[in-house]
């Protein structure tokens, strides 16, 4: 009777270590698929992430500025002005709701740019289209071209305060030329009862400090002030910004007939 009861129990110690190695067996499995999974996972990321960087860094290289080839593509005119719309394909710039920095920015030059051709300049445009340009590469395209100004057009924004507003013009620090034109382009705007006005200021921009000639970037208005942002997409205003804008410019170096 007690050697049957001892055996009886022997079964089942038996039963119960063969019950807890094959759960053992069932983790390990279940540890290892999801080891692989979370491997795979990771490798995924890892591989997404390097496209993305890769993709960037394709976006970032020159694109949307028109390539000066043979001579007959050459711009007529002078003086030669390069134009750069601030920001532009995936790099917006600020905003406000649905209004986009890099789109009024562009607008903006299209107009100047027909302004001074008008007039008789040179312009050639960093680009020409919703295409993101790096900003050494910018100022490299008006060097390349021997432009004899650039300008670049921006738009602005207060986070503290909602009413500041007005058309602000900036040069690189030591550069005499490039105040000189700073300092016309504002006298021209102030000109405009229209156009609101804080003057000139010195910039520690890339674009102002990689271009070898008189070089400015125009913050052409705030778009956190609501009524400034209006008008900013209105393109009559825009016109008028371009007007005044080229009116500053010529007045530097009157384009030659």
């Amino acid at each position: 009777m007690a050697e049957r009861q001892r055996r009886r129990q022997l079964q089942k110690r038996r039963k119960r270590i063969r019950r807890i190695r094959r759960r053992l067996k069932a983790y390990a499995a279940r540890g290892l698929v999801l080891a692989v999974c979370i491997l795979l996972c990771s490798l995924i990321i890892k591989s997404g992430m390097w496209l993305l960087k890769s993709h960037e860094k394709v976006e970032e290289a020159f694109q949307g500025a028109r390539i000066l080839e043979n001579k007959e593509e050459e711009p007529k005119g002078s003086p030669l002005i390069v134009l750069d719309a601030g920001h532009g394909g995936r790099d917006q710039g600020t905003s406000a709701g649905k209004t986009l920095e890099k789109e009024i920015n562009l607008e903006v030059v299209n107009k100047l740019a027909e302004e001074l051709r008008d007039a008789g300049a040179a312009v050639l445009l960093t680009r020409e289209d919703d295409t993101k340009v790096g900003l050494e590469d910018r100022a490299e395209y008006a060097n390349e071209n021997n432009a004899e100004f650039f300008v670049s057009i921006h738009c602005n924004f207060c986070e503290e305060d909602a009413g500041v507003k007005g058309l602000e013009c900036y040069y690189r620090d030591g550069s005499s030329e490039g105040e000189a034109l700073a300092e016309r382009i504002i006298q021209a705007v102030e000109s405009e009862e229209q156009i609101s006005c804080r003057g000139t200021r010195i910039g520690d921009f890339r674009v102002l400090n990689k271009t070898k000639m008189p070089a400015v970037l125009v913050e052409i208005g705030y778009l956190s002030n609501q009524s400034e942002c209006r008008k900013l997409t209105e393109e009559s205003y825009q016109k008028q910004l371009a007007k005044k804008l080229a009116e500053g410019i010529l007045s530097t170096v009157p384009p030659s007939s």
